[in-house]
């Protein structure tokens, strides 16, 4: 031991032995992580260099660049010749032609019907093209007029597979809709895609109840024929509703949607689980915490306000990509790594249940992913069942929960056997329509402020490419009357928006009056 060291062996309990092998184990480790550093530090430089030296030509480049820009400019015209079009011929009874409509619808569906305008605009002034000026209001009408006419082509089979779902209440509305396919169209080895679906019925109605379903299920098989088979989300009015086509003839089955079963499922484990709980607790407090820091990168996932153990995978997927970012921060001493302990050091105590949950996540992926490419068939379940088996979960709620689900895919193919043809395929997951609900609502947050308008006309083109051939079919057998009618029998000719609207011209013109 070095004299002059004012450390004293009798303060430590180990024999002096085994100090001196361990502090001079622990000097051999320093030496090396420094020699490591130092090795890192140097290649840096290096790496520096190199980067000075590409900048360097970057900015040389740059230069020629300029003065070729310049002189560029000087022998650029000063106007955009006008390019000229292909004469497209104007649809009967209109100022403009079908290219030109199913132009606009198919911008709408991207970028909204009040930019549409603003985009020929762009297009005539950079490319010199001569497209006519449009609005808003024209824009809308053709988007809802192609929708309204797609529904009501009503095609009639006597194999259709109905999928129906009522979407999210909005004021005192609520809209069942129901999509169809052919089941000798059902695709194998994919998710089904929206252009795969034919819009049957968009339904708005002011209740929900059995009766109503009932009335308008029975109806709707009056126009394209009793279902093959039907596919909900196993809500008891849905239900109610495909029992009462028996009187119709209705043999089918009725299929129960795997998304939201295995969400009904995570709800049954961990709505009253005391841990999970206290994590959902803490990730409130994290957003608040970390939104207004620059750690506002590790923000966790927004949180439903209904269905919310629909988000059950990204809020594990959070807390998994937490966790290693955490434990990367533990190897430095920094402010910034004291900082993301002290923010998200609470993930350590929830170690074991992330395990458990991140089993449970990994098994509902599998099965939701093998739900929406592969369906239901003969056969399907014992698929299903080997891909599980090679997760081999540990905790025990992910082997209950893999029970479960397989016991969820058997109801649904034991069903099968019902049909003239049990080995026949059929869809078991409803997220294309979920889907289209989620782009309706974007586009209605926009123009609707939260209620359905005359913007639900336009749903059917969710399903649909549009082409100038459809549009030229479409608008020569339904009119803008037929569009009115379609509204007012909906009910979309009093909606809340249409009231507010009323509502503030009346005030705008009792004010008016008043001056006067």
């Amino acid at each position: 031991m070095n004299p002059s060291s004012t450390i004293s062996l009798s303060q430590y309990k180990s024999p002096w032995r085994c100090l001196a092998r361990s502090f001079f184990l622990s000097r051999r480790r320093w030496r090396a992580i420094a020699k490591q550093e130092r090795l890192s530090v140097e290649q840096l430089r290096q790496q520096l260099d190199v980067a000075e030296r590409e900048n360097q030509r970057l900015e040389r480049q740059v230069d020629d660049l300029g003065r070729q820009l310049d002189n560029l400019s000087n022998h650029q015209p000063t106007s955009v010749a006008a390019v000229e079009l292909p004469r497209w011929d104007k649809l009967p009874g209109h100022q403009f032609s079908a290219e030109l409509i199913s132009l606009a619808c198919q911008l709408s569906s991207c970028v909204g019907f009040r930019a549409v305008p603003k985009v020929f605009a762009c297009l005539n002034q950079a490319l010199g093209f001569s497209l006519p000026a449009l609005t808003r209001d024209a824009v809308r009408n053709w988007s809802c007029r192609n929708g309204a006419a797609i529904l009501q082509q009503n095609p009639r089979a006597d194999d259709w597979v109905w999928m129906i779902d009522h979407s999210v209440q909005l004021g005192k509305m609520f809209v069942l809709v129901v999509l169809g396919i052919r089941s000798s169209a059902m695709p194998v080895g994919r998710a089904l895609r929206r252009d795969d679906m034919t819009p049957l019925a968009v339904l708005p109605s002011t209740s929900r109840d059995k009766a109503e379903v009932s009335r308008q299920l029975t109806e709707l098989a009056g126009h394209c024929g009793t279902p093959l088979a039907v596919l909900s989300d196993g809500a008891a009015e849905l239900h109610h509703g495909a029992l009462a086509l028996k009187n119709l003839g209705f043999s089918g089955v009725h299929l129960d949607d795997i998304k939201h079963k295995v969400s009904n499922l995570l709800k049954k484990h961990l709505k009253d689980d005391e841990r999970f709980q206290a994590f959902v607790t803490h990730l409130g407090q994290t957003t608040a915490s970390i939104q207004q820091t620059e750690l506002d990168h590790l923000l966790p996932p927004r949180s439903k306000q209904k269905c919310r153990f629909m988000n059950f995978d990204r809020i594990i997927d959070w807390a998994t990509m937490a966790q290693q970012q955490l434990a990367k921060s533990q190897l430095t001493v920094s402010p910034e790594a004291e900082r993301l302990t002290t923010k998200l050091g609470w993930l350590n105590n929830f170690s074991d249940d992330l395990l458990a949950w991140h089993e449970c996540r990994t098994l509902v992926g599998k099965v939701l992913a093998y739900a929406n490419q592969e369906g239901v068939f003969k056969g399907a379940t014992a698929a299903l069942g080997t891909q599980l088996a090679a997760c081999r979960p540990k905790s025990e709620l992910a082997q209950e929960m893999q029970k479960t689900m397989i016991s969820f895919y058997q109801d649904n193919e034991d069903r099968l056997a019902k049909l003239p043809r049990p080995s026949i395929r059929l869809p078991c997951s409803t997220e294309v329509l979920e889907s289209a609900f989620g782009s309706f609502k974007a586009r209605q947050g926009d123009h609707g402020r939260g209620t359905f308008t005359s913007l639900l006309a336009t749903f059917g083109a969710l399903f649909d490419r549009v082409t100038p051939q459809k549009i030229r079919q479409r608008f020569t057998r339904f009119k803008n009357r037929d569009l009115k009618q379609w509204l007012k029998d909906a009910g979309l000719t009093n909606s809340t928006q249409s009231r507010r609207t009323k509502a503030y011209e009346k005030t705008k013109k009792r004010v008016t009056e008043s001056k006067h």
